[in-house]
């Protein structure tokens, strides 16, 4: 069994992270093909269901410790949809989750979730949104657009898009996930109880 990660694993891990936060910040900020924050509409585009994606909120069978980040997941999923439930994305450019999300600080109500870090899952601030990018990369592939960045997770966990690899992990900002189509498209997502909801709607064929 490998070894927990210690204090110092901690701050390295810090240290490296900065670092590729700012060389992604340079580099997005200097490329001629930069991508953007699209804006949201209410009203689905006129077009039709291209694809879609369901996963579970809860894993029942968890005990109560990984329950309560699981809760935590879920508020964080509600912070995260309110920057992407209607994004409209212009044909030929591209979709950045982070670009549409942005920094998912304390400070902006995010809360301690489920993260999957160095092979160990650990309670972060902002953990669990790796399901909302999971099930964006799953219906971007049903949909058949271009892959443009996409990041697998370093372990598998059971239930999850992971064991058919259809997972995207995301690390703010440099851990990204991105695609686009020749043709625009509009992002749709929704919470049940128990279901997380993500739809691709436009007006061409799939």
């Amino acid at each position: 069994m490998d070894r927990l990660p210690t204090f110092f694993d901690q701050l390295v891990f810090q240290g490296k992270a900065t670092v590729l936060r700012l060389a992604r910040f340079t580099r997005d900020r200097f490329s001629c093909s930069k991508c953007r924050r699209w804006p949201l509409c209410a009203e689905v585009s006129r077009g039709r269901l291209l694809a879609e994606s369901k996963s579970a909120l809860f894993d029942l069978s968890a005990p109560y410790p990984e329950r309560v980040l699981q809760m935590g997941k879920v508020q964080n999923l509600r912070l995260a949809i309110r920057k992407l439930d209607g994004c409209r994305v212009p044909g030929q450019r591209s979709f950045s989750f982070w670009k549409q999300v942005g920094w998912p600080g304390r400070l902006r109500g995010y809360v301690r979730g489920r993260e999957l870090r160095q092979g160990c899952l650990i309670p972060t601030i902002a953990g669990g949104l790796c399901q909302l990018s999971n099930a964006l990369y799953d219906a971007a592939l049903k949909a058949g657009y271009t892959i443009e960045e996409r990041h697998a997770h370093t372990q598998v966990i059971s239930g999850s898009l992971a064991e058919t690899g259809r997972d995207a992990t995301i690390f703010w900002n440099y851990v990204d996930l991105r695609f686009r189509s020749i043709h625009p498209f509009q992002i749709r997502i929704m919470m049940s109880a128990d279901e997380l909801i993500v739809q691709l709607w436009g007006n061409h064929d799939a």
